[in-house]
């Protein structure tokens, strides 16, 4: 068996985090920065060499363009003679969303947290005209503390020249809009597609278009409708058939409208929806998202030890609101600190068209804003007497009696 490189670069490996068919990605630790990062190697000769090289070279570019933190960040790229091409990136210590939904230990309402902060990332991403391609759950981190990142922009299309040639198909079939199977040009609508699929499956466990083979997945995304679970409502199918239909005209027009559908049409409590609904206050600029994390355990004078179900009790802390995820058997969940001790506490909105209070002095006195007027005024006309007394002195004292 070979074994792993000490060195990538100037980076020092210290193990291997995973393995694939192409390649290694390799925890390291850039001795210069003193930081700990992941580093992606892909194991390709010849063409595919250079491939690789070219993609990994377009996913840095497109990570320094985008710099979001929804977004997973390139530190590097380089080749490396002996083993092949590499992408030096920041270290995400998690595990993808579709590990999460293999394992299915995520609750509704985490799940629907996941899904805003991946929509801010994809949003970032057309914005700054970049469609990524090859959106789903795989390409999707989780960290710890519950962080969303979007991953593997190697293949997004930009207005820079395509690696690819034309007609040549990138991506995964299950999660590609009908008009990419077809040869079409990659859109921001079939983005949108892909992360409606992606939501499909986090919500159900299943894709919207089953089938035991990529042919025939690719046959029934082409000809046949959605295959709607048992038991899903009304509502939330009608949302899933609009942001998945055939045509790219009929579907949602923007992530956020269809999202919002999403969380509308899915039942939740009360105090999740709000809680769910909290987390579109904070915009994707400047770092206003507040990740998810995990809550540690409250133990209450409710704890049952012979079910091990413990009754959480405020902690009356005046905080703003913060997404938690907090550990519920198996599954995880999204608690959000409230204002007040509360947990419905909501602050009343302000009218924008309210007028701002001024200070008002007491009736029939002299507000302290004009008395400090008057004493400046005072000292300056006092100080400008002087000196012209003081100037006229020596006239005065010569002039005859």
């Amino acid at each position: 068996m070979a074994e792993h490189p000490r060195n990538i670069g100037r980076y020092q490996v210290l193990r291997p985090l995973g393995q694939g068919a192409m390649g290694t990605v390799y925890l390291a630790e850039d001795p210069m920065l003193k930081r700990r990062l992941a580093i992606k190697v892909v194991r390709a000769v010849g063409e595919e060499r250079d491939i690789a090289l070219e993609r990994f070279k377009r996913e840095a570019e497109i990570s320094a363009q985008l710099n979001h933190p929804n977004i997973v960040t390139i530190y590097d790229v380089g080749e490396e003679p002996n083993l092949g091409p590499f992408l030096a990136m920041e270290l995400v210590e998690g595990q993808s969303l579709g590990k999460f939904i293999r394992e299915g230990n995520l609750e509704p309402e985490t799940r629907l947290g996941v899904l805003v902060q991946a929509m801010r990332a994809l949003r970032a991403a057309h914005r700054h005209a970049i469609i990524h391609r090859d959106v789903k759950p795989d390409n999707i981190l989780v960290s710890e503390d519950g962080r969303v990142k979007l991953m593997d922009f190697g293949i997004a299309k930009t207005m820079a020249p395509r690696l690819t040639t034309q007609g040549e198909f990138l991506g995964s079939p299950a999660y590609s809009a009908p008009e990419l199977l077809k040869g079409s040009d990659p859109t921001p609508s079939s983005d949108r597609y892909a992360f409606a699929v992606t939501a499909f499956e986090l919500m159900t466990g299943q894709l919207p278009h089953p089938g035991p083979n990529v042919a025939a997945v690719i046959t029934h995304v082409l000809h046949e409708p959605i295959v709607v679970p048992q038991g899903m409502s009304g509502d939330l199918a009608n949302v899933f058939r609009k942001a998945l239909t055939f045509d790219p005209e009929e579907r949602f027009e923007t992530l956020m409208e269809f999202l919002v559908a999403l969380i509308d049409a899915y039942p939740l409590e009360n105090s999740a929806r709000s809680r769910v609904e909290e987390l579109f206050r904070h915009d994707d600029h400047a770092g206003d998202i507040v990740p998810l994390r995990r809550a540690r355990p409250r133990v209450s004078a409710g704890m049952d030890s012979g079910s091990g179900v413990a009754v959480s009790r405020s902690t009356g802390r005046s905080n703003s609101a913060r997404p938690t995820m907090s550990p519920t058997g198996s599954a995880m969940r999204i608690e959000l600190e409230s204002e007040q001790t509360n947990p419905g506490f909501r602050p009343p909105p302000v009218p924008r068209s309210a007028p701002v209070p001024q200070p008002r002095s007491d009736e029939g006195g002299v507000s302290p804003k004009t008395l400090l007027k008057w004493i400046l005024i005072v000292l300056v006309f006092g100080q400008l007497a002087w000196w012209v007394y003081g100037y006229l002195q020596p006239y005065m004292a010569g002039a005859p009696q």
